[in-house]
């Protein structure tokens, strides 16, 4: 019995070890610089969108088409890497959950769920609230501003006449 008990924990320390790993990485594919062949080959588009309106002042509008594309390329490339990252971090998730399994009985893992659910809406309302208190700011801002605005017509007027 304590074998086993030995054995789960160790394969719950590595599961959330290799949770909280497939976490990080994420962010990391959103960050990180494209791999050497993917900067040169996005390098290689860019070096084009920037010669391609050299000809003719018409081509302007082209050239700054084909740079929107190639940032967009950029763009979507890290994208892709944070969904693969994404991907291997929800395998991982599962993972951890199969080892935490014999820790609790059906009952309690639904209990477990139900309370990361549970902090998942409060952390919710926690960003809802903050974002009406910034509306709310941001209003209080724009009436000062306008107020601000109307003041300085009136100055403006008074220094005319």
């Amino acid at each position: 019995m304590n074998a086993a008990r030995a054995q789960a924990s160790r394969a719950f320390g590595d599961a959330i070890a290799s949770f909280e790993s497939a976490l990080s990485k994420i962010e990391a594919a959103l960050s990180a610089p494209p791999p050497a062949d993917e900067a040169a080959h996005l390098a290689a588009l860019a070096e084009l969108a920037a010669n391609s309106g050299v000809a003719a002042p018409l081509l302007r509008k082209q050239q700054a088409f084909n740079t929107a594309v190639v940032n967009e390329l950029k763009h979507q490339r890290a994208i892709q890497r944070a969904v693969l990252e994404l991907i291997r971090c929800q395998t991982s998730l599962v993972a951890f959950l199969r080892t935490i399994k014999p820790y609790v009985d059906t009952r309690d893992f639904a209990d477990v769920l139900r309370a990361i659910s549970d902090e998942d809406l409060k952390r919710s309302d926690a960003l809802l609230a903050r974002d009406r208190r910034r509306e709310v700011q941001l209003a209080d801002i724009e009436t000062e501003l306008t107020a601000i605005r109307a003041r300085i017509g009136e100055l403006q007027r008074a220094l005319t006449t």
